[in-house]
């Protein structure tokens, strides 16, 4: 019978003689100037340190090799009765005893903490796998929405622009009107779709820096509903706000966003017939603004609505990305907001935004006054 010798399998201890080794060469240098009951944790100690560096079977030899190192380097065997010699031997066994037990102990530990970083590199690889998925998924659901959001502008603008300039039609100017319309809407259409990708992007690298400034509300809608009118026409557009409403202060071109989005959305989803209303009122700490609409409403749940890429199951393709309401969401709580959809009754959909209110500036003096 060949017996083969495993590098590995004995490495750990030899590891273990090798330390004992070391602890019984200092003890016996250090015997002059060190009391016995340092001297014997210094062996509970290398028995430690094996049990950290290899595990439990190494840390029970160097246990053992503990209790003969004693026996080794402070018994002096020739000179010893019988009562001494079993004082001897209980102090050897505890010195075993402590030995194997604290070395258990530090196994044990070594062993947990092994496994929790074992788990916590399988958390990171899940982590990084899951960052992948996602990742994929939103190139995916990107390539999706160029490929089918801007599929049909484009057809309606290269179709628009080639009648006007073609020199085989006489068209009316009547004819010529619509057509330039048909690529401004068109053209708008296609830049609000860059525009959230771009937006999506922005918010999804880090904290939003946000420009604000404090603004009347009634200016903003003044600047956003003008261009959309027409767009949504003949939806009608009603806007009803309290003349002492407060100012805000937030970042104009992110707020006016939201709302574009939210009529963008209510002209997606609604019929010609439908009527908007934009209300706004304050309370103690915030401005509550509610874009309603009496169009068929909405089947999902309300949550899933401001998903990315979440187009709801009313949705017919050409019908935007699903980014409009989770760019909505992600800037209303950059400002420490918040929005949220629900049922309008008899019908139709009302989105509530809030946005906190702050503390006014106080206005300039005249000039030439005193201050």
């Amino acid at each position: 019978m060949t017996i083969s010798f495993s590098w590995p399998v004995w490495r750990p201890y030899l590891l273990a003689t090798g330390i004992m080794a070391l602890a019984m060469t200092l003890a016996w240098l250090l015997q002059p100037y060190v009391s016995l009951p340092n001297l014997v944790l210094l062996f509970v100690l290398a028995a430690v340190c094996v049990a950290f560096l290899a595990g439990q079977g190494p840390a029970l030899l160097a246990s053992v090799l503990a209790g003969v190192a004693y026996a080794v380097v402070y018994v002096p065997w020739h000179y010893v009765d019988l009562a001494e010699s079993g004082q001897y031997l209980i102090t050897m066994a505890i010195t075993v005893g402590l030995s194997v037990l604290i070395s258990q102990l530090a196994t044990r530990w070594r062993d947990k903490a092994m496994e929790s970083a074992a788990r916590a590199q399988e958390l990171d690889r899940l982590y990084r796998y899951t960052r992948e998925l996602e990742t994929e998924k939103l190139r995916n659901s990107v390539l999706s929405a160029l490929s089918h959001d801007l599929r049909t502008p484009l057809a309606s603008l290269v179709g628009a622009s080639s009648s006007l300039l073609s020199d085989e039609l006489s068209l009316q100017p009547q004819a010529r009107q619509e057509l330039a319309e048909l690529i401004y809407d068109e053209s708008r259409r296609m830049q609000l779709l860059v525009e959230n990708l771009l937006e999506l992007a922005r918010l999804e690298s880090g904290p939003v820096q946000l420009q604000q400034d404090w603004q009347a509300l009634e200016e903003i809608l003044g600047a956003v509903i003008p261009p959309w009118r027409r767009t949504l026409a003949p939806r009608g557009i009603r806007v009803s706000l309290p003349e002492e409403l407060p100012l805000l202060r937030f970042d104009p071109r992110l707020i006016e966003r939201v709302f574009a989005n939210l009529l963008e959305n209510i002209g997606k989803y609604t019929p010609e017939e439908t009527q908007v209303q934009i209300q706004a009122y304050a309370d103690s700490d915030s401005v509550i603004i509610q874009v309603m609409d009496d169009g068929p409403g909405f089947t999902d749940d309300a949550d899933r609505l401001f998903e990315k890429f979440y187009r709801g199951d009313m949705a017919t393709p050409g019908q935007g990305a699903g980014l409009g309401l989770a760019i909505c969401r992600a800037i209303m709580e950059a400002h420490g907001g918040s929005i949220q959809a629900a049922h309008r009754q008899p019908r139709g959909t009302v989105f509530t935004l809030t946005l906190p209110r702050a503390t006014e500036p106080l206005p300039e003096p005249p000039e030439g006054e005193a201050s």
